[in-house]
């Protein structure tokens, strides 16, 4: 049992590195995507995406793209830092630590970013569609305001990530008094 034990926690280990390396890899390939996005962007995939094609941008300025980027990279922080979380918690997994205090933070941390995304995300929309018709005429501009299905999942799932962190370092520190118990 104790070689089929080991063999087991290697791979958990193994996957883990993996799975680390991949959320690395994401983190960067988002910012990448990001900036390319707003490069080379166009006016009519701007009015189709973000104002419904009912308003169209009237010109995509240097500035207007520089607004777009920062609005979508403020709306990524929440996706980047629960990406980080998730990292620190497959190295923790490669490490061998499963069930430590600081496995508590990271996923405790992954719920809270992803609660948090969906909030932004729910301000993101209204955001990017006032600052993507800003420069229209009067009759021309835009408030956009809605909650996706995606929106609601997130911050459900980031829910039971704070629950079932809670419930880890209960029994954490629960394995802690025995094991000083004599």
């Amino acid at each position: 049992m104790d070689a089929e034990h080991n063999e087991a926690r290697q791979r958990i280990r193994l996957v883990s590195k993996r799975f680390s390396i991949v959320c690395v890899w994401l983190m960067v390939g988002s910012l990448v995507a990001i900036g390319a996005y707003w490069l080379v962007v166009s006016p009519e995939t701007l009015s189709r995406q973000w104002l419904s094609g009912m308003v169209s941008v009237q010109s995509l300025t240097p500035v207007l793209r520089g607004v777009g980027l920062g609005l979508t990279l403020i709306a990524a922080l929440p996706m980047l830092s629960g990406l980080n979380h998730l990292r620190r918690l497959f190295l923790l997994y490669a490490e061998g630590t499963m069930f430590g205090e600081l496995n508590v933070q990271a996923l405790r941390g992954l719920g809270r970013c992803l609660i948090l995304f969906s909030i932004v995300q729910m301000l993101f929309t209204p955001a990017m569609a006032l600052a993507l018709s800003a420069g229209n005429p009067p009759g021309e501009r835009l408030l956009s305001v809605g909650v996706t299905v995606g929106m609601l999942e997130a911050a459900l799932v980031g829910g039971l990530l704070l629950v079932i962190a809670w419930v880890m370092n209960e029994a954490r520190k629960i394995d802690e008094e025995q094991q000083l118990t004599v």
